[in-house]
């Protein structure tokens, strides 16, 4: 009896699974892709919104410019890079060709360590005189840490 309860179980997992699945990547799919140039506002509206957030006195809004302009380069190559990504995995059609795919996610790493280290060297001098407060808000933005966490 028992047997048979988890045959049926697993069975309509199964049937879940398999209906579900092309459901869900359909609707990835459908997916409207995003421009250039809105990937572009979208990450200097991401931007706009973090110097709003720090409230920068006029002493380090002199240094903000730099980080800025880091900022939207790096956050609209991420959005390019998952754009592509999804664009490579819905035309994928079964076997990949994993030594090829291993170097081109290598030099996505790399590309994304030097894009990282320009940021923070444009940070540098912006980040050395915010407060411990505009210091927090400035690591959640980046590293989308959540605001809400505990008190330990």
């Amino acid at each position: 009896m028992r047997r048979t309860i988890t045959s049926l179980a697993t069975a309509a997992v199964l049937i879940g699974a398999a209906a579900i699945g092309p459901a869900m990547a359909r609707d990835r799919s459908d997916r409207v892709e995003l421009t250039a140039s809105q990937l572009t506002d979208h990450a200097a509206a991401r931007a706009a919104q973090l110097k709003a957030d720090l409230r920068l006195t006029p002493e380090q809004d002199k240094n903000w410019s730099g980080v800025q302009a880091e900022l939207v380069n790096v956050w609209k190559k991420q959005s390019e890079q998952r754009q592509s990504w999804r664009n490579a995995r819905a035309k994928q059609a079964g076997s990949a060709d994993l030594i090829e795919q291993m170097r081109k996610d290598g030099d996505d790493r790399i590309e994304r360590g030097n894009d990282l280290k320009k940021l923070a060297d444009a940070s540098q001098p912006l980040y050395a005189s915010l407060d411990d407060q505009q210091k927090q808000r400035f690591g959640d933005a980046l590293f989308h840490r959540s605001r809400d966490r505990r008190s330990d």
